[in-house]
């Protein structure tokens, strides 16, 4: 019986060489959108081993990628940043991203290029103290295209540290002026 189970896990072997590896997953994406006429940069954590070669667009009409740069986490992923620019006539809607690496593609993820946009200017912190878990900050906000809710989402990335950090909070709304609460890096446990 050893004998049989070992001929057949040998007649198995080649079977097991050629076969196709899992798509690669996106560990996470940040920005979900790509603002028309603007260069964006978009951040993708991605496993490591596995090199990027291409970002593929569909539609691909008026995205362009420009730069590519990587920072490893030493986490078993890799850090991606590219520079995408985005024409100002391209076609607002979503659009499918797979990345093609060195041992095969992504599942694809979405992005979306909006039709507006809200305007937002003059970001500061209001209040940062060592000893606070969060960090207080306010910027200017309009939306010519429509119209705040009470608590919006506000998206932010720290990159101020050994790993960046990426998140997301409900601001408040205080006339032209958005206010948020994020965690304060200084808090952030690198070591798990």
């Amino acid at each position: 019986m050893k004998h049989l189970l070992t001929t057949i896990g040998l007649l198995l072997l080649p079977l097991a060489v050629y076969a196709q590896e899992a798509p690669g997953v996106v560990g996470s994406i940040y920005p979900t959108q790509l603002v028309r006429g603007q260069s964006n940069v978009l951040h993708l954590a991605l496993g490591r081993n596995n090199p990027v070669k291409a970002l593929e667009f569909t539609p691909a009409d008026g995205i362009t990628v420009t730069r590519t740069d990587s920072r490893d986490l030493n986490q078993g992923s890799v850090w991606w940043e590219f520079t995408v620019n985005v024409a100002p006539n391209a076609a607002p809607g979503p659009r499918q991203l797979v990345v093609v690496q060195e041992r095969g593609r992504t599942a694809p993820a979405t992005l979306t290029i909006p039709d507006h946009l809200p305007a937002l200017s003059n970001l500061r912190v209001a209040a940062a103290q060592v000893n606070r878990p969060t960090v207080d900050v306010q910027v200017n906000a309009s939306n010519p295209g429509g119209k705040f809710n009470d608590a919006p989402y506000i998206w932010f990335l720290l990159s101020c540290g050994p790993q960046p950090e990426m998140g997301v909070v409900r601001g408040k709304v205080d006339g032209a002026m958005i206010r948020a609460s994020i965690p304060n890096p200084l808090t952030f446990d690198f070591t798990s």
